[in-house]
């Protein structure tokens, strides 16, 4: 009989929170597959040749997560992220150190703020994402020599909005016993977002280990804007401010980064886009040319969930999304890459 009556007030007390508070967890995912061509891919032997390939993330990195929220009362909840990222074109992990790479948080919200706790996109990130022209495309936008590091593990993030008015800060702990700072990370930004007007000013610095008791940095400031012109037109441009220094304070980079956005929508499933990118490189080793590159891409959409979209872009003293010069085969200094693709939502 005590045997049953313990069981039972254990299964009691872990049914006892349905009671009070109601909780939903999403599952969600993005598939996202394509068939690329690229001129000046370095070839067996030496020189370059075209290469014809299927690969993935054309418009958005497939992904299959896990989205909770508990409502605990009073306007506040319990919500929580896991986001595994992986190759749709074979299957594997995306990233092979970490399953949930694309996120994994927990927290508290209410209406107007909101603190979650593990590995997280940066502010730098998150400020651009809506005056970016092409939300991050890998096909084709540059975005990581953008960014840099697009997220932090061991961060804690502090988000405030209202009214169209938004605001974020983040730290992300080093672990290090050399120093709190010592491969620490942190920033923040202030945005204003409305149907016709979206506005965002974001920083973000990232430390590296400690090198005889300092540690380099890499630090980037930007501001960007996009304006619907009007119920087709979009309009979009921003500036990044970029600086890398070595543990002795040396500088070992300093660029400029700009971008200008066309987004025309003639129907409801027809989306058009194009681009401009230059990274105005002021300080590097070897003082490489400047990269710049152009992008035009289509978007149609079969349904809510089903789009397939088309993508062109050439990249000058780059490979396209701003590839190093030495990923080129022979002595190339161009590279043109297009993508006809499909990505499903569900």
């Amino acid at each position: 009989m005590k045997t049953k009556m313990t069981a039972l007030a254990f299964a009691a007390a872990a049914l006892a929170p349905a009671a009070w508070a109601q909780s939903q967890v999403t599952l969600y995912g993005i598939i996202d597959t394509n068939i690329e061509y690229l001129t000046h891919t370095p070839k067996n032997g030496g020189g370059s040749s075209s290469l014809l390939r299927m690969g993935n993330s054309g418009l958005q990195g497939p992904r299959l997560g896990f989205r909770g929220a508990e409502d605990l009362g009073g306007g506040l909840k319990a919500v929580f992220t896991l986001e595994h990222g992986f190759n749709s074109d074979t299957g594997t992990n995306a990233d092979t150190t970490r399953f949930f790479n694309r996120g994994a948080f927990v927290g508290l919200e209410n209406a107007n703020h909101r603190v979650t706790l593990g590995r997280q996109y940066t502010s730098l990130f998150d400020g651009l994402l809506y005056v970016v022209p092409l939300a991050y495309s890998g096909a084709y936008e540059p975005f990581s020599p953008l960014l840099g590091g697009l997220r932090n593990d061991n961060s804690v993030k502090y988000r405030f909005n209202m009214n169209g008015w938004g605001a974020q800060l983040h730290y992300a702990f080093g672990e290090q016993t050399s120093s709190k700072s010592s491969n620490a990370a942190w920033g923040g930004n202030v945005s204003y977002g409305s149907k016709q007007l979206n506005v965002a000013l974001a920083y973000d610095q990232q430390n590296g280990l400690d090198v005889n008791g300092a540690h380099p940095l890499a630090r980037k400031t930007a501001l960007g804007a996009a304006y619907q012109l009007t119920s087709q037109l979009r309009l979009s441009t921003g500036y990044r401010w970029g600086q890398n220094k070595s543990a002795v304070g040396a500088v070992t980079q300093r660029d400029d980064f700009w971008w200008l956005g066309v987004n025309y929508q003639p129907t409801g499933v027809l989306t058009l886009n194009a681009a401009y990118y230059q990274q105005n490189i002021k300080t590097a080793p070897g003082n490489p040319a400047d990269p710049k590159q152009l992008t035009l891409q289509a978007i149609y959409a079969l349904s809510k969930r089903t789009d397939l979209y088309a993508a062109l872009a050439h990249a000058k003293n780059a490979g396209v999304n701003f590839a190093a010069l030495n990923t080129l085969g022979g002595n190339a200094n161009s590279q043109t890459g297009a993508a006809v693709g499909i990505r499903h939502r569900f």
